[in-house]
This record gives C-alpha cells, sequence and structure tokens, in this order.
C-alpha cells in the first residue's frame, strides 16, 4: 500500500464543492496617510465567510484597540448581505498619536494590517499604494489549512480537525479497498 498525502482528498474536496474561501481586506491603500485632525475610517471588509464571526478586535501597534473614550474612538461591526461582514474602526479628530499599525482581527480568519500616517500639514515625497495582505495570527497554524478548505467560516477548530481526520480516514478507505 502506498502512502498518500491525506490532504489532497480534501483539497478533491474543495474543488469538487467548490466551497467558499473566505477573504478579509482593509479597504484601501495597505499605507494610509491623512492630516492631523482628520476624521479616519478604516474599513476591514470579510467577504465568502457564510457565518459572521463572534467578533473583530482591532490592535494599534499590537494593543486592542477599545472604544471607551467617546467621542475619540468607535468600532462598529455591520453584516452585509449573506456573506460579507465589514468591521470598521472610526478615529475622530486623529493625532500624530494615531500613526502605526492598525490590525482588524476577527475570530474566525487570519488578520489584516494597514500602516496609518497621521501628518502635520506635510506631504511626503512618495506615497506607498498598494493592497494590504493578511498574515497569520501566531498560534493559529492549523487556521490556514481550514481557511484554504473553506471549512473555518462554518466550523470550530476541533471540529475541523476531526472533519479532516474523518475525511483522511474515508480516503484511506476507499484506497484500501481500491475504490
Amino acid at each position: 500500500m502506498s502512502i498518500r498525502c491525506p490532504y489532497v482528498f480534501c483539497i478533491l474536496l474543495f474543488y469538487l464543492f467548490k466551497f467558499p474561501v473566505p477573504k478579509i481586506e482593509i479597504m484601501g491603500a495597505s499605507d494610509i496617510y491623512v492630516k492631523t485632525g482628520s476624521t479616519v475610517n478604516l474599513k476591514c471588509v470579510i467577504t465568502q465567510s457564510l457565518e459572521e464571526p463572534a467578533y473583530i478586535f482591532w490592535y494599534h501597534d499590537g494593543v486592542r484597540v477599545l472604544n471607551y473614550k467617546q467621542g475619540t474612538k468607535d468600532i462598529r461591526v455591520e453584516r452585509s448581505g449573506a456573506d460579507t461582514t465589514v468591521g470598521t474602526l472610526v478615529l475622530y479628530g486623529a493625532t500624530r498619536e494615531d500613526s502605526g499599525n492598525y490590525t482588524c482581527s476577527p475570530s474566525n480568519l487570519d488578520s489584516a494590517s494597514v500602516l496609518l500616517h497621521v501628518l502635520n500639514g506635510e506631504h511626503p515625497a512618495a506615497m506607498q499604494r498598494g493592497k494590504n495582505s493578511a498574515s497569520p495570527i501566531p498560534g493559529r497554524w492549523w487556521g490556514h489549512m481550514s481557511v484554504g478548505l473553506g471549512l473555518r467560516s462554518l466550523l470550530s477548530a476541533r471540529q475541523t480537525c476531526a472533519m479532516v481526520v474523518a475525511l483522511t480516514a474515508l480516503h484511506n478507505l476507499l484506497a484500501f479497498a481500491g475504490l
């Protein structure tokens, strides 16, 4: 009996059943430049996710953003349609201290980040433009495989692991039976 990759069967199922692959993106450029005093809206858009995340946390330079100071920050989460969730972080009257890396971290996916530059009226010589990219959250190594299968938005981590084990066992049984 030959040794086969157990994930091949899962990947085959992915293509056969066309599970949606959830996507996460902070709208706009990966570097955002604003003037002091501006209102900043950072929109984290999660698409093709069949289940709304239990929460969406925002982090500023690795520290969780809380909206306790009324009037300076606001965090909102809205479901838009059957498969889209939008998490918005609003910064009112941006200051230089608001500059830095902002990360949107939903409960059921990897995170996405953007770099905010709050300027005192100066104009940078070159403004970087580009798409925001998702980066993995440490400790969620299993998330990459389950997100790739489109299962993460449907199942918990334990359920996803059990599903992969069950599918692998089924695959091995069918291979052993010659089917």
